[in-house]
């Protein structure tokens, strides 16, 4: 099942917009953990892990739609012969 082909740059910006979105939460995070009360470190640790959550999912996101599935009946030898 494939996906038409003009929404793939359309979810790659998006992939790419969900890893820095992540990296800015976690750094934003990074600093609140620096506070000294309990319930602060807390929610900034919950932070950090949800923007790590967000850099691995575009990662994932970015694999799958850059990756290119070879073609049925293709084989290492014979595929730049098909495509």
């Amino acid at each position: 099942m494939d996906s038409p082909e003009f929404l793939r740059p359309i979810c790659l910006v998006l992939a790419a917009l969900t890893i820095i979105a992540g990296g800015l939460g976690m750094m934003v995070s990074f600093l609140i953990m620096g506070s000294g009360t309990s319930a602060e470190v807390t929610s900034g640790a919950s932070g950090f892990l949800a923007g790590a959550i967000l850099i691995t999912g575009g990662v994932v996101s970015m694999t799958i739609l850059t990756t290119r599935q070879a073609p049925l009946g293709a084989t290492k030898n014979n595929f730049s012969e098909i495509s």
